[in-house]
């Protein structure tokens, strides 16, 4: 690990994990919707998708840095348009007093979005072919980065979390609730539209 930067390495993945994205936009939402307890398996799922695009990403670096390219501008329309589906569920949505019954967003949701979600994709990339080139052809360290990787997704995915339950929890009537939708179905679009390289 001495040929590793950590000094570089470590701002690079917190900044990244950290700053909006699907992943954390969808988790406050879903979480202001449901309640932090509701929104487990969904952020379980996204950090269990991330932990298998890492191990993939550390094993087959090479080969995905020539295939990505090619399906770049494919995946950014895909994932903008399941963003964009994202916004358009909380926009539906039709907000109750003491919140909302089922309907949440489960394991498998989450990791759906990290099919489609070019930031992780790229992010995973740009992890394996420039920061932890090192690693790659090691399984240990591969899956030992990957874990890390994904906890880390975790944790940023919970605050996220934590922020949309704190959020919701000022916010009494219906009224509100619908317009915290519309906030976060507007945080989503701008997302996509990132995503689609659109702004």
């Amino acid at each position: 690990m001495s040929e590793i930067d950590m000094a570089a390495l470590i701002p690079y993945v917190f900044i990244t994990t950290f700053t909006p994205g699907p992943n954390n936009v969808s988790s406050a939402a879903m979480a202001a919707k449901f309640g932090l307890r509701r929104t487990w398996s969904y952020t379980l799922g996204i950090a269990s998708g991330v932990f298998l695009l890492m191990i993939l990403g550390g094993s087959l670096s090479g080969f995905l840095m020539e295939l990505v390219p090619k399906l770049e501008g494919t995946m950014k329309w895909i994932g903008a348009a399941y963003i964009v589906w994202l916004a358009w569920g909380l926009v539906r949505e039709v907000p109750h007093e003491g919140g909302s019954s089922g309907g949440e967003g489960g394991f498998f949701k989450g990791m759906a979005l990290q099919c489609v979600n070019v930031k992780v994709m790229i992010y995973c990339l740009t992890l394996y072919s420039v920061f932890l080139r090192p690693l790659l052809a090691r399984p240990l360290p591969v899956l030992m980065s990957a874990l890390f990787l994904a906890v880390v997704c975790f944790s940023s995915v919970v605050l996220w979390a934590l922020f949309g339950v704190g959020i919701e929890s000022f916010l009494g009537s219906p009224g509100r609730r619908r317009a915290l939708n519309y906030f976060f179905a507007a945080m989503l679009v701008m997302t996509a539209l990132q995503v689609a390289e659109l702004i």
